[in-house]
């Protein structure tokens, strides 16, 4: 198995999430940052959906990889990303 699952209870405002888990005796550190985007603040519906994502991606801090992309509403949607490993 090299995949585990952790429910956020809520995720109705941006939330920062620090998991560590002990394997075979060695500690590893996970961090996720889950993060709301307006999608008019990146010009919807003048732009598609999928170019404001791209748009919203292409500008976010690049030590941090996309993990998950939810619609939240038709105006919302929630980011979840992980710090990348060093």
């Amino acid at each position: 198995m090299n995949a585990f699952a952790v429910q956020i209870p809520s995720i109705a405002e941006n939330q920062h999430v620090e998991i560590s888990v002990n394997v075979n005796g060695a500690t590893l550190d996970f961090h996720y940052r889950v993060e709301f985007f307006t999608l008019r603040d990146y010009g919807f519906p003048n732009v598609s959906r999928a170019n404001c994502i791209r748009n919203i991606l292409a500008e976010y801090d690049a030590n941090w990889d996309t993990y998950q992309v939810s619609a939240v509403d038709e105006d919302r949607i929630a980011i979840t990303f992980r710090k990348k490993r060093e």
